[in-house]
């Protein structure tokens, strides 16, 4: 395989892309998320008051600084800069030549119907097994983990809110590794990214989507139980609690 630049080639570009991808839509939710925090303090919106799952519990002004700049720190230096490289390396390394491009046909009897479940699979099982020895081991949850807990009653944008190498292990990590393992189109992998970004800004809203709490609240209320993404890991292991 021709050597390449990372950030210019065509099938280097796409890790790059995925980063694109995911800003766009994360910056977009977080901002909304927000602002609807700012009409429920300002007691402007009685639909979003009734919806918050934790009423009483507001982000402050410093908090939100401190918040902002620790997410923007991860999300765009971070993420193009640490992540693009290391991971579109691994993807180079293990597919070579045979990796997907743009130019190669999108199937999607290949890439929505047997790809995409192995990607929310892996995912699955990655962020779950990061997440819980995160948790474990009382080292990592004290200098690294426990960044990301400081806000017991989350916004959306809080869902990067942690420590950089949490962030690149324990949040990039899982995204990943479904389109490393199969060697997804490029259109698969933006999918992919922009669906993970909703998922997890989602679980981090603080409020029902629908009339549904999402289980990860309750981690943050708790610090424990719904470690998962997806919570299939929680109920087969047993440490799922379903939102009150």
């Amino acid at each position: 395989m021709k050597n390449h630049d990372i950030y210019t080639s065509n099938v280097s570009s796409v890790s790059l892309r995925c980063v694109i991808v995911a800003n766009t839509f994360y910056w977009f939710l977080s901002l909304i998320g927000l602002y609807i925090d700012f009409l429920v303090v300002a007691k402007r919106s009685p639909f979003f008051s009734r919806s918050k799952i934790r009423p009483r519990q507001y982000i402050s002004g410093k908090d939100r600084r401190e918040l902002i700049l620790l997410c923007a720190f991860n999300m765009l230096l971070v993420a193009p800069l640490v992540s693009v490289p290391l991971y579109e390396t691994l993807w180079d390394r293990i597919h070579g030549s045979k990796r997907l491009t743009d130019e190669d046909e999108w199937v999607w009897q290949i890439e929505a119907l047997q790809k995409l479940p192995i990607h929310f699979l892996a995912t699955e099982v990655g962020f779950y097994t990061i997440h819980f020895a995160m948790h474990s081991c009382p080292s990592l949850y004290q200098h690294v983990h426990k960044i990301h807990h400081r806000f017991q009653a989350p916004t959306a944008m809080t869902c990067v809110y942690a420590h950089p190498l949490e962030f690149l292990v324990g949040n990039l990590l899982p995204i990943y590794l479904g389109p490393i393992i199969t060697n997804a189109h490029p259109l698969t992998s933006y999918f992919w990214f922009a669906a993970a970004i909703i998922g997890t800004c989602k679980g981090h809203s603080g409020y029902r989507i629908f009339g549904c709490a999402d289980p990860h609240d309750e981690h943050h209320f708790y610090y424990k139980y719904n470690y998962g993404g997806i919570y299939v890991l929680d109920f087969l292991i047993g440490t799922m609690k379903v939102s009150s």
